[in-house]
């Protein structure tokens, strides 16, 4: 009996230790993490190569303002690394970004002149025929 709960017990610390490295991997932008990234490497070829490399793996998950954010800082972060193909990563993002966002205002003006229509697609109330 006690075999079969130690057992059980041990499943049930794998099972969440799983889950937690699930959660430890999953994608997020988390623009601190870019900062000391950048901070935190002190040769100049390998910080342009490891802030182009968050970039292009979360760069796409980033809010707009967080991309901007990071635009703001590219001087004091990355520093001497602010080459041009990172300022040419983050102008695509944005970029990437601005058009998202114009497709999304015209598909939501779209369903509200759709929504407004609506009242003349309506079945009108019974009407009484007048022929005998």
């Amino acid at each position: 009996m006690y075999k079969k709960i130690l057992l059980s017990s041990i499943f049930v610390l794998l099972m969440g230790s799983s889950a937690i490295a699930q959660n430890k991997d999953a994608m997020v932008c988390n623009v601190a993490d870019f900062k000391m990234l950048a901070l935190a490497t002190n040769d100049e070829q390998m910080r342009e190569k490891s802030v182009t490399e968050w970039l292009g793996k979360f760069g796409k998950i980033c809010a707009p303002d967080q991309i901007v954010y990071i635009r703001a800082n590219l001087a004091p972060w990355p520093g001497t690394a602010n080459t041009f193909k990172v300022n040419q990563s983050i102008e695509t993002l944005l970029a990437e970004k601005r058009t998202a966002q114009k497709n999304y205002d015209e598909d939501t003006s779209e369903l509200e002149k759709n929504k407004n229509n609506t009242t003349a697609n309506k079945p009108q109330a019974e009407t009484m025929s007048t022929r005998r």
